[in-house]
């Protein structure tokens, strides 16, 4: 009776079909080995597979990649290998399930960034249906629930040590620095609607109900809702102060009570919306070196990212270009300890003129103070006197107004000032060094320098709204936000990477070609000439003539591969 059993099992082990996506139809036999599904680390399994050993149809997958002409995933496979996951791999535990490996996850998830998509489901699916997306990953196809555990497990990480080591490896990839960087910011909605924000006595209402209604109760559920409500309740009255602080209305301050960190502010795109500000610092190469996310203030975290540029580049900073929000004392504080040179007009600059603010006023620029004489000269010449004197407080700083007679017959007063006393002028502390910033860049110099800010930082948001498709955030709380954002920033880092690459190529290509062309104005003999022409008369045909023209335009787009090289009036046609 046992003889049929065994034959049984024979045929049942003769039969079992391998359901992994990767199929082992077409590896048997083959010179390459076998790569394992699973790998060890420290006791710990994880689900890993080396992606030169997969086959797509009948070929080596990164033989197909290469025929078809898809570079980008050997660029980014490349970089995730050298960076170290003992970090990532120490937070799983010694039993259970295989865990997807972090390499893997992270590459899946960056590669799927890069390519626009921004929801799990999108990634889950491009995990099975793109054959670029199997090299990175390794081959792995985890649904949309394993890889949003797997950020919010790795977030920290994902956005802190391990930002800047891959950023690291993206600057010494592309061979650039980050000595001399420009910051900006923008505005990004947050996930809360704008149709459900409150004010002040909606909120203390609803902190109010829900503190009776958790009063004397036991259940935790009410208890957590009422801590909730005083939360947004503080977080509120903490802004109407500040408001009021700043001499404007408290009253009209909002906030959305699922989302309290998130401030409600006017969007880029315009209307008003609970929103975060994240900030960057860029190189000359157009690669985000610093960021950083707050809920309203740009001007308070250029400290820690110009901290987090210093680590990354391995350098100090020593220039800092930004736009015009950031002339401020505080940022001017920052560099001067640090001995960085700014570059931050105050206004804006028409021209070749003054910098000025959007204003149909004089702007506070015009105004020259003479120090030996403490007074303020007009833009007419009058002398300013000290009127009177504010000492300040501890949220508002203290000042010295001053002011003068002469402005009710001056005939430029509209220009100046709407004020029946005449044009009032307030001196700070820190308004010594703000002269200095001035005076600077007044120079030629530091404005032709400065001129290139809005090429190197600018097209970091558009590229990173447009073509990766932030437009609004996906998670809940500052925190999140940052991780989220952090990984937007990575994937810009990436595709910068690779269209690095591809600029470098393309002027080794055109190199390669001028030389082959002056090498053939030099050869006298026709039939020489005919020789080296002759494989190549297609490429000298089409773009020869205007390298020779022109070589200057091709190769600093080419070689530079920056966009805001200041042409010669030769090349501006």
């Amino acid at each position: 009776m046992e003889q049929p059993e065994l034959e049984i099992k024979k045929i049942k082990s003769r039969n079992i079909i391998e359901c992994n996506p990767q199929l082992e139809l077409f590896e048997k036999g083959s010179p390459r080995e076998k790569s394992p599904r699973v790998s060890r680390h420290e006791n710990r399994v994880f689900k890993n597979r080396e992606p030169r050993s997969i086959r797509f149809n009948n070929i080596w997958l990164d033989e197909y990649l290469n025929k078809v002409g898809i570079k980008e995933p050997f660029v980014v496979r490349e970089l995730l290998e050298k960076q170290n996951w003992s970090e990532f791999e120490k937070r799983y535990g010694l039993f259970g399930c295989a865990a997807y490996a972090p390499l893997a996850m992270t590459g899946l998830i960056l590669y799927g960034l890069m390519q626009g998509i921004e929801t799990l489901r999108g990634l889950e699916r491009l995990a099975r249906t793109d054959v670029a997306c199997m090299w990175v990953a390794g081959g792995i196809t985890p649904d949309h629930a394993s890889i949003g555990r797997f950020i919010v497990l790795q977030g920290d990480l994902l956005s802190g040590n391990f930002f800047e080591s891959l950023t690291m490896a993206v600057l010494n990839k592309t061979g650039s620095g980050a000595s001399s960087v420009a910051g900006d910011g923008t505005v990004i909605q947050a996930v809360a609607s704008r149709h459900k924000t409150i004010k002040r006595e909606a909120a203390e209402a609803v902190a109010k109900q829900t503190a009776e209604a958790a009063q004397g109760s036991d259940d935790e559920i009410l208890q957590a809702k009422a801590e909730h409500a005083q939360e947004v309740l503080e977080m509120i009255q903490e802004r109407v102060e500040s408001r009021n602080a700043k001499g404007r209305d408290g009253g009209q301050v909002q906030i959305n009570p699922h989302e309290p960190e998130a401030v409600v502010q006017p969007l880029k795109e315009g209307g008003y919306a609970p929103s975060y500000k994240p900030s960057v610092l860029a190189n000359e190469d157009r690669i985000i070196v610093a960021y950083e996310v707050d809920p309203s203030n740009e001007s308070r975290v250029v400290a820690s990212m110009v901290e987090m540029a210093q680590r990354i580049g391995g350098e100090k900073v020593n220039e800092l270009m930004m736009d015009s929000g950031y002339f401020n004392n505080e940022i001017i504080t920052e560099c001067i300890e640090q001995n960085i040179n700014l570059l931050c007009p105050e206004g804006r600059s028409l021209g070749s003129g003054e910098w000025t603010k959007q204003s149909k006023l004089f702007g506070k620029s015009a105004f020259s103070y003479d120090e030996e004489h403490d007074i303020y000269r007009c833009p007419e010449g009058h002398a300013m006197q000290a009127v009177d004197r504010y000492a300040g407080t501890e949220k508002n700083p203290g000042y010295v107004r001053y002011g003068t007679a002469a402005c009710s017959g001056c005939p430029k007063r509209d220009l100046c000032t709407k004020d029946k006393e005449g044009r009032r002028i307030k001196r700070y502390a820190g308004d010594d060094a703000k002269d200095a910033l001035r005076q600077v860049m007044k120079d030629p110099r530091a404005r032709w320098r400065y001129r290139k800010r809005q090429a190197i930082v600018e097209p970091v948001f558009g590229y990173i709204k447009r073509v990766l498709k932030l437009t609004r955030f996906r998670r809940r709380g500052l925190g999140k936000v940052r991780i989220e954002f952090a990984l937007y920033a990575l994937a810009y880092n990436l595709c910068r990477c690779v269209d690095r690459l591809k600029a470098v190529l393309i002027a080794a290509f055109c190199a390669f070609i001028y030389v082959l062309l002056v090498i053939d104005r030099a050869i006298k003999s026709p039939h020489r000439r005919l020789m080296i022409r002759g494989p190549f008369q297609v490429i000298f045909n089409i773009i020869a003539y205007e390298i020779h023209q022109n070589p200057l335009p091709y190769f600093a787009t080419a070689s530079v591969g920056r966009g805001y090289l200041n042409p010669p009036a030769a090349y501006s046609k």
